[in-house]
């Protein structure tokens, strides 16, 4: 390789601790899934949804959709309920909302008869994507496409960033080694299974959820999917009110993003 900060990207990115459950799931013992997408970028009006499921066995990448919960979205600040509408397929849809910084937010779940709720968060602030460019470097069988991000953090915070580069391909990194400093690196698409039009997004994040996820990365890298069955489930910031070990997968974030496309070559 050209450059060896595409190295040091992989000892950044993964480097952080959390509690875990370790779990024996029964196959008939399936815990209620919570997905949020609740995320705010400047000028653009985004689709904010929930999106519920029963969890399946560590073989199983489906998940059961759950489409007969109560989902409310609570402005704790201005003392206002926002009630979410089941589209399909589990997915419960907010229309005509945007998330505020400096506002305290708590999503409360109803599902047969028992209260989910999770801790009150408030919006995280982000950075754009600087640069996004296609790369000529190769990782290890030499038939990946390497794609280039570029970013330039906020020094006057501790920052902690999620990147989706695909549906269910994800990367956390955090500014503790480039404090207020354009950082660089590098990510390698499959050249058999990558689409030649991308997405890259970046959320701002928690320093919590960033632990989190980075546990649900290392879990589910051979499986490619972050929501489903792991062998060891963190336990996030949602908790079963009603029926304490009864308790949900997944977590509640509001995340201000920033997303940059590029078509690859």
């Amino acid at each position: 390789m050209k450059n060896p900060i595409r190295l040091l990207i992989i000892l950044l990115l993964f480097n952080s601790c959390e509690d875990v459950i370790n779990l024996d799931l029964p196959v008939d013992k399936q815990f209620l899934v919570i997905e949020t997408h609740i995320d705010y970028t400047p000028e653009l009006t985004l689709r904010n949804y929930v999106k519920l499921s029963l969890s399946t066995s560590f073989y199983q990448e489906i998940n059961d959709p759950v489409g007969d919960a109560k989902v409310t979205l609570e402005d704790l600040t201005n003392n206002r309920n926002y009630n979410f509408t089941h589209s399909n397929n589990g997915i419960y849809i907010l229309d005509n909302f945007t998330p505020e910084f400096n506002r305290d937010y708590r999503l409360t779940i109803t599902y047969k008869d028992e209260l989910y709720q999770s801790t009150t968060e408030q919006l995280i602030p982000c950075v754009p994507i600087s640069k996004l460019e296609q790369g000529d470097g190769t990782l290890f069988s030499g038939n990946e496409k390497e794609v280039k991000v570029s970013f330039t953090d906020d020094g006057s915070r501790d920052d902690f960033y999620l990147f989706r580069f695909a549906s269910n391909s994800f990367l956390v990194t955090e500014d503790r080694f480039y404090q207020g400093n354009t950082f660089n690196f590098s990510y390698f698409y499959d050249e058999d299974s990558a689409e030649n039009d991308i997405i890259v997004s970046i959320f701002g994040i928690t320093e919590r959820y960033y632990n989190y996820m980075d546990i649900i990365i290392s879990q589910t890298d051979d499986r490619g999917n972050p929501f489903g069955g792991t062998a060891a489930n963190p336990r996030g910031n949602i908790k079963n009110i009603t029926n304490p070990e009864n308790y949900p997968l997944g977590y509640f974030q509001l995340s201000e993003t920033y997303s940059q496309s590029l078509s690859l070559q």
